[in-house]
């Protein structure tokens, strides 16, 4: 794992071996970002189902303000913030350990860009994290949500949210939603 670009280029991130942690492939990291471009700088970014932090510490070394991180597991956490001090992010980060959908009503609104990659075998925590999204009014009413899924999943999205755009990168697919009339 590595950061692609920004003023951290290059630089090797910790991660561990774990059949149940799959981090975003440099591939779809690239991706990603290429297509989020400038509109990543100064923005408060949310990584939720963290992992071992690689997507929010690439928003930062793009020019993110601030990354908000949760994860679950304490061994992810150990690694998320072994990387921050790495790269010397400790201050625009906070790692929290916990259940996304339980733990999100803790957050104060307004993000810019929220990026959630959950397990792909738990369709059901799309929804619910959604649901929670709403719920709280995390999303600023200019920003979107970016989820990493399955290639083969379509979204039956509940009212109030729209996908604008969607892209395939071998067996993962990035889903760009915003919530209606936004």
């Amino acid at each position: 794992m590595r950061i692609i670009a920004g003023q951290d280029k290059g630089r090797n991130l910790k991660s561990l071996d774990r059949k149940d942690v799959r981090p975003t492939s440099d591939r779809t990291k690239e991706a990603l970002f290429n297509i989020l471009g400038p509109e990543i700088i100064g923005t408060r970014f949310l990584d939720l189902y963290a992992g071992f932090g690689g997507v929010g510490i690439e928003a930062m070394s793009r020019g993110a303000d601030e990354v908000i991180y949760i994860e679950q597991n304490k061994q992810n956490i150990e690694v998320i913030e072994e990387n921050l001090a790495m790269v010397g992010y400790q201050g625009q980060s906070k790692v929290i350990r916990g259940d996304v959908t339980k733990s999100v009503g803790r957050l104060e609104p307004n993000f810019d860009l929220i990026f959630m990659d959950p397990p792909y075998k738990k369709q059901n925590l799309y929804y619910k994290t959604l649901e929670e999204i709403n719920n709280y009014k995390l999303l600023h009413p200019t920003g979107f949500i970016i989820i990493e899924h399955d290639a083969e999943v379509e979204f039956d999205l509940s009212a109030g949210y729209n996908i604008f755009k969607r892209k395939e990168y071998g067996t993962a697919a990035i889903s760009f939603i915003r919530e209606e009339d936004k």
